[in-house]
């Protein structure tokens, strides 16, 4: 008996955080734009706002075909940009005779904007905005 209670106690528990996932919401605005590398649309990837002061959470969104929408929590922040493209398939299971294919990605963006020490990227988010854009290059060290 006591171990159904038990059960029925972290049940709750876990759908509780589920439903009310992990930190503050109803603070945060969407932010959307387009990325691109060289001139070139980042085909698929991710983009991170880390907050400059580290006191809000990181908020975020993916980028597919160049454009990306993300939540974020306003204040100065620190932006990391993963991008990555579609270069053919490869065996989901190496070695394994009759394995199912998997898409294979080539990440196309220096790992420099993907470190929160090294990006140059920044921005300051004071509402909701279309047209953040940035424009990255594959030279940067």
């Amino acid at each position: 008996m006591r171990t159904f209670g038990y059960a029925s106690i972290a049940l709750a528990l876990l759908t509780l955080a589920s439903s009310t996932g992990c930190g503050d919401k109803k603070n945060e605005v969407t932010v959307s734009g387009k990325v691109t590398i060289d001139g070139e649309p980042i085909e698929m990837g991710k983009i991170s706002f880390i907050a400059a002061d580290g006191a809000t959470p990181t908020g975020g969104g993916v980028i597919k075909d160049g454009a990306y929408v993300a939540t974020v929590a306003p204040g100065e922040k620190t932006v990391l940009i993963q991008g990555n493209k579609l270069i053919g398939q490869e065996p989901e299971y190496e070695g394994v005779p009759d394995s199912p294919m998997r898409d294979k990605y080539e990440m196309v963006t220096p790992k420099a904007y993907n470190a929160e020490h090294l990006t140059p990227l920044k921005a300051s988010i004071t509402e909701s905005q279309e047209g953040l854009d940035f424009e990255l290059t594959k030279d940067l060290k």
